[in-house]
């Protein structure tokens, strides 16, 4: 996906904090799992690097009952938690974070609308 601003769109990241608190703890869990070692094959990062930070924000969204304030730091969270990891990502922390929090809350609202319309729309339930 194309880049705005240095960051990228966290898709996979806002999916699995939207589905966090709407699924029991082990499907959101496995979930945030796949979709962070996605992210991190998709990235080219090392192994359980975006993994374990999303099974870590997922597991946070379920105990705060706040996900879409979650999901609003979320990225910028994601980008220091990368650069802790990878000092040499390119650019300045402080460039990253300032640039991810405009691109992480639209996109965690465009994730949202179309995964909320996807549960409405096609009956995606448990049930």
């Amino acid at each position: 996906m194309p880049k705005v601003l240095g960051v990228g769109f966290p898709v996979l990241l806002m999916s699995a904090l939207f589905l966090a608190p709407r699924r029991p703890a082990l499907v959101s869990a496995l979930f945030a799992l796949a979709a962070g070692g996605c992210e991190d094959a998709l990235s080219s990062l090392p192994f359980a690097t975006s993994a374990s930070f999303f099974a870590l924000a997922a597991a946070a969204v379920r105990s705060s009952h706040m996900s879409y304030v979650a999901m609003a730091v979320a990225y910028p969270v994601y980008q220091t938690w990368l650069w802790l990891w990878r000092p040499g990502i390119g650019g300045s922390v402080f460039s990253h974070v300032a640039a991810s929090a405009p691109v992480g809350i639209a996109t965690a609202a465009v994730v949202s609308a179309v995964l909320y319309m996807a549960e409405r729309g096609a009956a995606i339930s448990e049930d």
